[in-house]
């Protein structure tokens, strides 16, 4: 029996739940309130999720207020089966961040602790839930970038397994895709958008096909404004030059109504609600005082553009938190040679295009042409929105919509440097190749680039389900010790004592926890005091309510004091005059002090 090689739906299947896994990867990775506008954006859904009502804009306050509401919508339905009255995961926000205003350094616009992690509750649930819909929409923006490309090379299936995987492993991709932010859906509509442009080309005299253009640019400025103009000014050109292949000015007014229709019945009503609001249908006027620190205060100059497409490029392919976290040069060189290749392999289709070598028998030019309008026609809109806004807008995601466009040219100009006689074999070779490379990068980077820069001191919570031995012992209304590790060193030299202390509350003093091994007749053979975690920086009174802090005390003694029996003391106090927290366990005081009874080291 032989077995047959997976067909190229099977392999869109292994690629869509590739990135759904990597994505998901990257959501846990990056610390909540660590993606661009996080914190605005997630506000909003809370706004749903506690008032049911949307929000407005007011003078003074930053957020996401002015945002169209239909991604904040599909993400508050996920995460709807949070408890929105428990505070665990509230932004708590770092005036050290680098781009607070107070000369710090410091990447993380939030502070991190134990209580948001894994396995998560309240605001934290809801953001990680809000996050899942945003990789979902990602992967649905992978699957329809592969049926574009299969619709526009149906005889090169592997160029358009390829494409998806530019957008499926891009880096900063997969970021986006794993924070709460409106871009996510914009990025479906639009690529869905092209996909239904690319169908209405081909049967332009039916009117539902228009009629379903028209709803999606409705949907497009539901999601976002910007997003919706593009979408309408490209659909636009496919009706005009449809109609005038056809010599149809009838189809031409037919699809325009019929489109402007639509787009309005969905998307109406929120310029409405504006007009009533602001006094002004896109609500820029209130927009414009509540971010004019972020509107540009000088004419646009030739440095500014060279800024901006330097900043886009870099930002396109892998600039992570707030634009804080960069990639090594290495990923740029890598994505920048892979655009140099396709922009040759293009000039080589172009030139033998010119010379009637070969018509393009994979696709046709038209289709071609859509594709590289989408791409045109987001880069324009960026290019006239920096005239008014800073370099705040200079990112790459914002070119996200037109990114399955832009992947779908990319292949099929690095296609373009095969030989024409083995082009549609060696396209698979390519695909292949250039896949493992993506994935190598995609995964090396929450592992090398994001996880580094937010390692914290305090430890997860899921981390205590392995600790050996728990115990439930409070000190003070402070601190409670979740449990400890004992360690022997070798020959009996030393032992090293790991204790697992989480904050009740945030404490108020830099409380030092004492360890003192003891013998058979309570006399201290070896001692070790300190606070817990200043080692590392983060002494008791930076931690967060519910942080969980690795505490080691290695205590060095004769051989024969380190085998049973022996026992540690325990316990926690104010360094400064003497006082110990009193221990308790289950509300029931035992002293100033605890003992463990220790049996011979692991």
């Amino acid at each position: 029996m032989t077995l047959r090689p997976p067909s190229n739906r099977q392999w869109l299947i292994v690629l869509i739940l590739a990135f759904l896994v990597l994505a998901t990867t990257y959501s846990f990775v990056t610390p909540p309130f660590e993606t661009p506008d996080e914190v605005g954006h997630f506000s909003f859904i809370v706004h749903i999720l506690t008032t049911h009502s949307l929000p407005a804009q007011s003078i003074g306050e930053l957020g996401e207020a002015h945002q169209p509401p239909l991604y904040y919508a599909v993400a508050a339905l996920l995460a709807a089966p949070a408890d929105m009255q428990d505070q665990t995961g509230v932004f708590k926000p770092n005036p050290d961040f680098i781009w607070a205003g107070r000369g710090g350094t410091d990447p993380n616009a939030g502070l991190h602790g134990s209580a948001e992690t894994f396995p998560f509750r309240g605001h934290s649930l809801a953001l990680h839930l809000a996050r899942l819909s945003s990789v979902l929409m990602g992967a649905l923006t992978v699957a329809f970038t592969v049926l574009i490309a299969w619709q526009v090379f149906p005889n090169q299936p592997k160029l358009g397994l390829l494409a998806g995987a530019l957008v499926a492993f891009n880096p900063q991709f997969l970021f986006v895709s794993g924070s709460v932010n409106n871009d996510n859906l914009l990025m479906l509509l639009a690529t869905i958008g092209w996909w239904q442009l690319l169908r209405a080309l081909a049967c332009p005299e039916q009117r539902r096909q228009w009629a379903y253009v028209g709803a999606l640019i409705g949907a497009a400025f539901l999601a976002k404004t910007g997003g919706g103009l593009v979408l309408g000014l490209v659909a636009g050109i496919t009706l005009l030059i449809s109609a005038f292949k056809r010599r149809s000015l009838k189809l031409l007014v037919n699809g325009a109504w019929i489109m402007a229709v639509v787009a309005a019945l969905v998307s109406g009503w929120w310029f409405v609600r504006n007009q009533l609001l602001y006094g002004d249908f896109l609500g820029w006027g209130v927009y414009e005082q509540v971010y004019a620190v972020n509107l540009r205060d000088s004419a646009l100059r030739l440095a500014d553009l060279e800024d901006f497409f330097t900043v886009q490029f870099r930002s396109f392919w892998g600039v992570f938190g707030w634009m804080t976290v960069p990639s090594p040069n290495w990923l740029y060189h890598l994505f920048g040679a892979l655009c140099l290749l396709s922009l040759l392999g293009l000039g080589i289709r172009a030139l033998q295009h010119r010379r009637g070598a070969r018509r393009t028998s994979e696709g046709k030019i038209a289709p071609i042409l859509l594709l590289l309008a989408a791409v045109v026609a987001q880069e324009a809109y960026m290019l006239a929105l920096i005239t008014r806004c800073d370099a705040s807008c200079y990112q790459g995601r914002y070119l996200f919509p037109a990114i399955a466009a832009l992947a779908i040219i990319l292949s099929w100009g690095l296609a373009g440097l095969l030989p024409q006689r083995q082009r549609h074999r060696a396209t698979a070779c390519i695909s292949v190749a250039a896949t493992l490379v993506l994935i190598t990068v995609a995964v090396s980077v929450p592992v090398k680039v994001i996880g580094p820069v937010y390692r914290n001191v305090p430890i997860p919570k899921w981390r205590l389900w392995f600790v050996p031995h728990k115990t439930d012992i409070d000190f003070g209304d402070l601190f409670k010790l979740r449990g400890y590790d004992l360690q022997q060193g070798e020959e009996g030299s030393f032992a090293v004592l790991t204790l697992y202390w989480q904050a009740l509350r945030q404490p108020d003093f830099d409380y030092s926890a004492f360890v003192h091994l003891i013998d058979e007749s309570n006399q201290i053979v070896a001692q070790k005091d300190h606070a817990p975690g200043e080692d590392r920086g983060y002494p008791p009174t930076a931690w967060l309510p519910g942080d969980i802090v690795v505490d080691q005390h290695r205590l060095e003694a004769a051989p024969r004091f380190l085998y049973c029996p022996y026992r540690f003391r325990i316990g926690m106090y104010n360094w400064a005059t003497g006082e110990q927290l009193p221990a308790s366990v289950s509300g029931e005081q035992v002293g100033n002090f605890i003992i463990l009874d220790c049996s011979a080291s692991d």
